[in-house]
């Protein structure tokens, strides 16, 4: 969608809009992206926004967005979500980018002695704070698949940890790949088919069509509640 130019984008100092170019609401190729999840965290995106939140608003600007607002939605129209896609043996599933807080690299787990749970994995550090760490495979009912030396050492390459929150409580899960954000709108969205197997599908709100793939979007207040359940 060609973005369409207002009174306020004339009073704009000169920007570098990388986020509407290779990033989020762009075609997703910024390497940043990998680390930083959303644009909203990287440093680029805060820069500019202390740059435009500096200026003087033009008189016609509020006139102009109240119009813009007031008018009826026009058929075809959608908004967007997005959801951070990522893999767990041979399964593609996604997460809502909104609980997505960071993805970070391989890092080590604290067992913790005396507890006992197929769950929970441990402790891991996450810039100076110990999270609780938990196997998403083993909530989902994944079997682990048999791989080769080779295939193992490849694994742990691309192996990430990713740090989400919900309504306060942090948890992190090691996941076997990160693909990145991936923005969808409603009329994308497939239902679960009735013959998914193992127990994803007790978590799956909806199915997202993603290159040549089928992503199973998890329900994050399901997935939360049976962690939070499995835990106590």
């Amino acid at each position: 969608m060609n973005h369409k130019p207002t009174t306020l984008d004339a009073a704009l100092p000169a920007l570098n809009d990388c986020w509407n170019k290779i990033g989020v609401t762009g075609d997703a190729s910024c390497p940043e992206l990998r680390q930083h999840v959303h644009c909203r965290n990287c440093p680029t995106y805060a820069a500019a926004a202390i740059i435009l939140l500096d200026r003087d608003l033009p008189s016609a600007y509020l006139a102009e967005w109240g119009l813009h607002y007031a008018r009826k939605k026009q058929d075809g129209e959608s908004e967007t979500e997005s959801a951070v896609i990522f893999r767990i043996g041979v399964e593609w599933m996604a997460l809502a980018t909104s609980i997505i807080q960071e993805v970070a690299g391989i890092k080590a787990i604290h067992t913790l002695p005396g507890f006992r749970s197929h769950t929970l994995l441990g402790l891991t550090p996450i810039n100076g704070e110990l999270i609780v760490c938990v196997s998403l495979a083993q909530v989902l009912g994944l079997e682990e698949s048999h791989v080769s030396s080779a295939q193992k050492k490849e694994k742990l390459i691309s192996q990430r940890f990713l740090i989400t929150e919900r309504e306060g409580w942090r948890v992190t899960f090691p996941v076997d790949e990160v693909h990145g954000v991936h923005r969808y709108t409603v009329h994308q969205q497939q239902p679960v088919p009735a013959t998914v197997a193992h127990s994803t599908g007790t978590y799956t709100k909806s199915v997202l069509p993603w290159q040549d793939k089928s992503v199973a979007l998890l329900d994050d207040g399901l997935l939360f509640h049976a962690l939070n359940r499995s835990l106590s």
